[in-house]
């Protein structure tokens, strides 16, 4: 493929019954339901977000911490099937048992890949890894949240405790680009969003999935949330999630603030 990035189609998501699903089976239909929405409301529908990026027949294209592989087997479905695509995470339990012959999964971790992949993807992808690296791993951090009071405000207090109690960093938006700078990286290009789109002809649909990506996220976080000591117990937990859900039943006045950022070795 040349030319145009891929983008992401509706429907983004289509939920199926879960009454036999395992808890793999659950995890996965949540953190594809989070990417495929992180693309639509954080990337504009693109799955390749650098502008006028090209990709021909021999290319190759890495997804670092890839989960599920979501992310590459939606550009698989797209994109040139000469391109190659890689998926790689520190656990094979949420890859797929089936997908194209172009892409290929392997177990590796983020901090520690292999000296021959150096200068070997055209494109390299990762997502939401702000909650599982901390300072000696990388200094970088997750997204930063206004909001005034209630549950949603009692979630993000509980939430930096969790990235404090486990040695991550606060602030990714304010620090990747410098970073990245300071790596040896050229052009670097950051654009932030808050989320909801209070500009969106959609106002309510941006809402609902802004809620759906915290609610679905809460119950994830409960071991952690709870090692803080903010709660007593799972019930309270629970209570909060199901107090959450009812904060946003109304419009609120919450904002989450995220951000792409991209940036291109000078030898290539």
């Amino acid at each position: 493929m040349a030319g145009n990035s891929p983008r992401v189609e509706e429907p983004l998501f289509v939920s199926h019954h879960v009454a036999h699903y395992t808890e793999n089976d659950l995890e996965r239909e949540r953190l594809n339901w989070q990417n495929r929405y992180c693309t639509k409301a954080i990337c504009d529908g693109q799955l390749i977000y650098i502008p006028n990026v090209s990709l021909d027949s021999g290319d190759e294209i890495l997804d670092s911490a890839t989960g599920t592989g979501i992310w590459l087997l939606d550009v698989a479905h797209q994109a040139n099937p000469n391109i190659s695509l890689t998926n790689i995470d520190i656990s094979q339990r949420l890859f797929p048992t089936q997908y194209p012959q172009n892409v290929t999964f392997a177990v590796h971790s983020v901090t520690n890949l292999l000296e021959s992949w150096s200068n070997r993807f055209k494109v390299a992808n990762q997502r939401l890894l702000s909650a599982a690296l901390t300072h000696d791993q990388w200094g970088m951090a997750p997204q930063e949240a206004t909001t005034s009071s209630g549950p949603m405000k009692h979630f993000m207090d509980a939430l930096a405790a969790v990235f404090i109690n486990k040695g991550l960093v606060l602030d990714l938006v304010e620090s990747l680009d410098q970073r990245l700078k300071d790596a040896g990286f050229i052009n670097i290009q950051k654009r932030s969003i808050a989320l909801p789109r209070l500009d969106s002809q959609d106002l309510d649909s941006e809402f609902k999935g802004l809620k759906r990506l915290v609610t679905a996220t809460v119950p994830v976080l409960k071991p952690a949330l709870l090692a803080t000591g903010m709660f007593e117990s799972e019930d309270e937990v629970d209570a909060l999630s199901k107090e959450i859900d009812q904060e946003w039943n109304t419009p609120s006045r919450f904002l989450w603030s995220w951000a792409v950022i991209y940036a291109q070795k000078p030898d290539i």
